[in-house]
């Protein structure tokens, strides 16, 4: 199954020279854990609840959200999938990983949560049909 099919569309995204007061607001407003730093509409980078409570902590609220994010963005391709989505979650030690297109234009976020979500449907969907048997 492509990430394309289950990857989140509706990604909340700031520019690198948005500041942490308002990247903390998008986090907070958004009720989401992460917002990916966009230029061009590519992924430049990614910060997280986590970033903000470790290396935002002492930062001015104007500080620019360039200088806490996480660069180096691990990306996966929207027809990529979930065996090399699962690798990737493993390898680089992450759980969410902006998706973008051949060009490298952000398309999309998929979580490990998504991903545990839609185990849980199959397997109660195989519970079933060892049930009916």
């Amino acid at each position: 199954m492509p990430i394309k099919e289950i990857m989140v569309r509706n990604v909340v995204t700031a520019f690198p020279d948005e500041t942490l007061e308002s990247v903390v607001k998008k986090l907070y407003s958004k009720n989401v854990g992460c917002v990916v730093i966009v230029e061009d509409d590519k992924p430049i980078g990614i910060i997280t609840d986590r970033d903000v409570a470790i290396r935002g902590f002492k930062k001015a609220p104007e500080t620019p959200v360039k200088e806490i994010m996480t660069p180096k963005v691990i990306t996966i391709s929207e027809d990529d999938g979930i065996f090399e989505l699962t690798k990737k979650f493993r390898n680089h030690g992450i759980r969410r990983i902006p998706v973008v297109d051949t060009t490298g234009k952000l398309k999309g976020i998929i979580s490990i949560d998504d991903i545990f979500e839609l185990l849980v449907t199959e397997f109660a969907n195989l519970v079933g049909a060892i049930r009916s048997i």
